[in-house]
């Protein structure tokens, strides 16, 4: 259990960098087109394709947004004398978590189920296995036994340090 809390600690800041890695190289590979140069008459429906890459887009955008708002967060935090504010469970990064927790066994499962490589899915659900468990540890190191999940008193900043 103490390897455990030991781990936990440390997933805020993984879990935020890891975010803004796949998330970041998700971005670049739709604005690359991952190199694909079909015309675009050979799609059955352009506008449903559209769609598709807008809604991932979005979502990149989405985790690459709060991935930010964990560092303000921590930047806070460290501003009003937090002894270790990368490390801090804030509300950011509890969105954080939970957001990986939820999107990610969606996005696997209609990974899974679709007419993709068997590399392709080989790595989407590498990915979708170590965000869900970085998510877990930012969820477990704020209410599980990690011990924190106290309140803090006497707070100065809005990033919530719990």
């Amino acid at each position: 259990m103490e390897q455990l809390s030991r781990a936990a600690r440390w997933g805020v800041p993984l879990l935020t960098v890891w975010s803004l890695v796949v998330w970041g190289s998700r971005i670049r590979n739709i604005l690359r087109d991952d190199g694909v140069d079909v015309p675009i008459t050979w799609r059955p429906s352009p506008v449903i394709d559209g769609l598709q890459e807008n809604r991932s887009f979005f979502l990149s955008v989405f985790f690459i947004l709060i991935s930010f708002w964990v560092f303000r967060s921590a930047y806070g935090l460290w501003r009003d004398g937090a002894s270790d504010p990368l490390t801090c469970v804030s509300g950011a990064a509890l969105t954080l978590a939970l957001a990986n927790v939820i999107v990610w066994p969606i996005r696997a499962y209609g990974i899974l189920g679709d007419d993709w490589s068997g590399a392709f899915k080989a790595v989407h659900t590498l990915l979708a296995t170590v965000s869900v468990v970085l998510g877990l540890l930012v969820l477990f190191h704020r209410y599980g036994r990690a011990g924190n999940s106290r309140p803090v008193r006497h707070r100065k900043s809005v990033a919530d340090p719990v």
